[in-house]
């Protein structure tokens, strides 16, 4: 039996554009998604009510809350590719958001650049039969190359928190070859996962507590939860989604492609 789960999704004027887009392909090819309840974050800038997103997202049970919550700047460079504070922002919205409004035993964090192309069953139950942390389409790196080699310090720096946490297992050491704007080795990415909502609370207090409320110790939402969830040795299941009737594409160009052929 699959779980009960939350659909999440974060964002900000570009993203909701994007979001108009994609959301009639959810509708016609994922059907069942407004079974589950549906959380949106917006960007309280940028998008100054709810109504905006309502336009947009008929669903029938959605919630939509403001982001970020009190006083909470981000910081970075701004149009970095990594460290720019938008994106700071809406990521980290991605941990405490549903730390805090999801009742459901997991969520489904999908991106605004997710296009839905068939096959509205689609989750298998086998991937929940160990309780995972997180079931997400696979990846093989990291950037910026150094990003796992500041958590392990993190880590190292707050031996408190840790510990009863991870038991003494030790740091994962990924360390890039000199110059390298990458690290290799098998991970997530996350345009369309589940997250176990306990270990994002679990994830979220442990972020608060030592960075301050609303920060993460990286500009990475996945990179912050895959880290956790390796380094505890909790079940990681990397599924991918592409054959589960969706579709992932960075550009405008490309989103309306797959767009436009998903809604044939």
């Amino acid at each position: 039996m699959n779980p009960d789960f939350t659909t999440v999704c974060g964002v900000d004027a570009k993203h909701l554009k994007q979001l108009s887009w994609v959301w009639p392909t959810w509708k016609r090819h994922k059907p069942s998604l407004l079974n589950s309840p549906m959380l949106i974050f917006r960007d309280r800038e940028q998008i100054r009510s709810d109504d905006e997103v309502r336009a947009v997202v008929d669903h029938p049970n959605l919630t939509i809350v403001p982001w970020p919550i009190g006083d909470v700047s981000y910081i970075g460079t701004k149009g970095d590719k990594w460290t720019d504070p938008q994106r700071y922002c809406m990521l980290a919205g991605f941990v405490y958001i549903p730390a805090l409004f999801v009742a459901t035993p997991y969520w489904l964090k999908l991106d605004t650049d997710t296009v839905a192309t068939g096959q509205d069953v689609w989750i298998d139950s086998e991937w929940f039969k160990d309780n995972p942390a997180i079931v997400s389409h696979p990846w093989s790196f990291t950037k910026p190359a150094d990003q796992m080699q500041v958590m392990d310090r993190w880590v190292a720096e707050n031996p408190n928190e840790f510990n009863p946490w991870f038991l003494d297992r030790p740091p994962l050491n990924l360390i890039p070859k000199p110059g390298a704007s990458r690290i290799s080795h098998p991970r997530i990415i996350s345009w369309a996962a589940f997250f176990s909502t306990g270990f994002t609370i679990r994830s979220a207090n442990s972020a608060a507590w030592i960075c301050g409320n609303y920060l993460l110790p990286i500009p990475s939402q996945d990179g912050y939860l895959w880290y956790l969830a390796k380094r505890a040795g909790l079940e990681i299941v990397r599924i991918g989604m592409k054959k589960r009737g969706w579709k992932h594409r960075s550009s405008e160009k490309g989103i309306k492609e797959a767009i436009e052929e998903a809604m044939k």
